[in-house]
């Protein structure tokens, strides 16, 4: 009498396709990696320290390590959670294709941020920075963009006051 053996290549495709799967997951962290990465190389051109006073670089760099950390948090979280399941007929993909901007323009509003922070000062890139992310987050009421972007504005210009030293860039050089 002889036993038939099953041999089944199911398990070793499922897996497979579960590791593409994460990997995918993890490709909007990855790209925030990639977006720290080049303001801190961008930031390599610009001193850190004028002496022993805050340099415009200073900000710039710190600003890249941070984004980099931030993105390589999210990719790993993301793949190490499972894949979201949905239920038949809960999926609404109007929401999703209304907000495609938010990725590109949270990301951008960081690198006009990082750029324009030497020239203009952090009181105005932040304010360039939270309109762009506003924007892409889908704000369309001008008011409620208006109070959120003064509000930002305002709560940066008086941290930058108490809280940096006097060298720190607040505002354009003129």
């Amino acid at each position: 009498m002889t036993k038939k053996v099953k041999i089944s290549i199911w398990p070793e495709m499922m897996a497979k396709l579960n590791t593409a799967q994460a990997m995918l997951r993890a490709l909007p962290g990855l790209a925030i990696c990639a977006m720290g990465f080049g303001i801190s190389f961008a930031a390599q051109g610009q001193p850190a320290w004028f002496g022993n006073d805050v340099g415009p670089g200073l900000m710039a760099r710190l600003l890249g390590t941070g984004v980099m950390g931030l993105g390589a948090i999210w990719a790993a979280w993301c793949v190490l959670r499972p894949a979201a399941r949905q239920s038949a007929g809960c999926g609404d993909t109007s929401l999703a294709a209304a907000n495609w901007a938010s990725g590109p323009a949270l990301l951008g509003a960081v690198l006009v941020f990082a750029l324009c922070l030497p020239a203009l000062g952090l009181v105005i890139s932040a304010g360039m920075a939270a309109t762009l992310a506003a924007i892409g987050a889908g704000e369309r009421n001008p008011v409620a963009l208006t109070i959120t972007v003064v509000g930002l504005t305002a709560l940066t210009a008086g941290i930058g006051l108490v809280f940096l030293p006097p060298t720190a860039p607040l505002w354009p050089a003129i």
